[in-house]
């Protein structure tokens, strides 16, 4: 009975419970890196449409993210989410895993660049188009003083080349300082995206031959933008292609009296928005 009641009590009453293995669990997030970095590995070998589209799906959070940095600007969501996809298919073909970057983090990187060239581009275009093309000449003098002098210019030397005064060139490239992107720690403010610039300091160091200074290409540039794009482009067409009415009625489709009708009507409104004469 003894014997009996002790091998009783060395049975199990249910099956054995397996033993747990020691299982490494990784993050979720290390998982989706090492699977974005194969994808993109496999892709770069063959180019798979597919590959790409499941790479683009896949990462759509990061282009949430990175985006939230720019959501204090005025343009629309779904234009800044094209152009991110845009910088993350760029970063797909180029980058390179032996490097060291995670994929994420050059994406990002990548994405936010992409980004804020449009914007800068977008904000740029916003601005006057003299403003832009004077911009562009104060650029381009600079760049050229620089290789005659085989150093940087100096202001007062830009200022001699472009024919522009100092303090016009001072003020001109404040604005595209303003309008340089900032983090959301100092966002650009609707203020200072419409913030433009002092025309005043804006003029001509002296006159030139044949050419208007500065601040009268300024009032008429301003002037012209106050035309409809009808009248615009027949003043574009007589007095900057130097086309006759005829070859304008042709251009546009149109009789020449029509031409000849419209451009005085334009003509006038120019008069008497620089309340001057107009030969």
């Amino acid at each position: 009975m003894k014997a009996n009641a002790t091998k009783k009590s060395n049975q199990f009453d249910g099956p054995a419970k397996p033993m747990k293995a020691n299982v490494v669990e990784f993050p979720r997030s290390c998982m989706i890196e090492c699977c974005n970095e194969e994808l993109v590995e496999q892709y770069q070998r063959n180019k798979s449409s597919e590959i790409l589209e499941r790479i683009v799906s896949s990462n759509q959070g990061l282009l949430h993210a990175t985006l939230k940095r720019f959501s204090y600007l005025p343009d629309p969501y779904e234009d800044m989410l094209q152009v991110a996809n845009l910088g993350l298919i760029k970063a797909v073909q180029n980058y390179d895993r032996s490097r060291g970057a995670r994929f994420s983090s050059y994406a990002t990187a990548i994405v936010d660049g992409e980004v804020r060239h449009h914007l800068r581009d977008s904000v740029l275009m916003r601005q006057p188009r003299w403003l832009r093309k004077t911009e562009k000449g104060i650029e381009e003098a600079s760049i050229e003083l620089t290789r005659k002098l085989k150093r940087p210019p100096t202001l007062s030397e830009i200022s001699g080349e472009v024919n522009i005064s100092e303090e016009g060139i001072l003020e001109i490239m404040r604005v595209y300082a303003a309008i340089g992107l900032h983090t959301v720690d100092d966002p650009i403010t609707q203020e200072r995206l419409q913030t433009g610039p002092d025309v005043s300091v804006v003029h001509s160091q002296h006159y030139e031959s044949f050419s208007l200074p500065i601040e009268d290409k300024i009032a008429l540039a301003d002037a012209l933008d106050a035309l409809s794009a009808f009248q615009k482009k027949i003043v574009y067409l007589l007095f900057y292609k130097d086309l006759t009415q005829a070859e304008v009625a042709d251009e546009m489709g149109m009789t020449q009296r029509k031409v000849s009708r419209e451009s005085a009507k334009a003509l006038d409104r120019l008069k008497a928005i620089l309340n001057t004469k107009i030969c």
